[in-house]
């Protein structure tokens, strides 16, 4: 079975007044919620994270305070809200580090629901992005990053995490 898997589209990072927005990340929302109406379409699962940090979190020194438990910032956007709202197929996985699968339930939620193959959008491509989809990849899970939905504040680096993703990690970037 397929999931579409939306990392980490929250207020601190695609919305402008975010912790760690940058300009143009907003612009991943409206494909992403294109392919969350596909995915409902076909009464599919969905997954989102949420990057979803204690007080005085390690990362903070690397990044600043963001995605702080219980704020705005860490919110999933109001877009994406709207678009999950009532269906029942949708999951929420909270995550302190940059990949998905670090200190939480997402393995189990995958082999739960038999998950084979994962579409993946969100951001930021090379940091929560990029470790997610090498994680899936480790696990031989079928993946494809929709170029279109996924961002970064270093374009330079997203580029280059487009690349690893497709000629390292061989998951398929559309």
């Amino acid at each position: 079975m397929e999931v579409l898997l939306i990392v980490d589209l929250q207020n601190d990072f695609a919305k402008p007044g975010g912790a760690l927005y940058f300009p143009g990340a907003e612009k991943v929302i409206p494909p992403i919620v294109e392919l969350v109406k596909e995915f409902k379409d076909k009464n599919l699962p969905i997954i989102y994270t949420r990057d979803w940090h204690e007080d005085n979190d390690y990362e903070f020194d690397i990044w600043g305070v963001h995605c702080l438990h219980d704020t705005v910032g860490s919110e999933i956007v109001d877009e994406l809200k709207l678009e999950l709202k009532d269906y029942s197929k949708v999951y929420e996985i909270k995550k302190s580090r940059y990949s998905a699968f670090y200190g939480t339930n997402f393995e189990n939620l995958l082999k739960e629901l038999k998950i084979d193959k994962v579409h993946v959008g969100g951001l930021v491509t090379h940091i929560c992005v990029l470790f997610t989809v090498e994680e899936l990849r480790n696990r031989g899970i079928e993946t494809i990053v929709h170029s279109n939905c996924v961002d970064s504040f270093d374009k330079s680096m997203h580029e280059f995490a487009l690349k690893e993703m497709r000629d390292v990690l061989l998951a398929k970037v559309l």
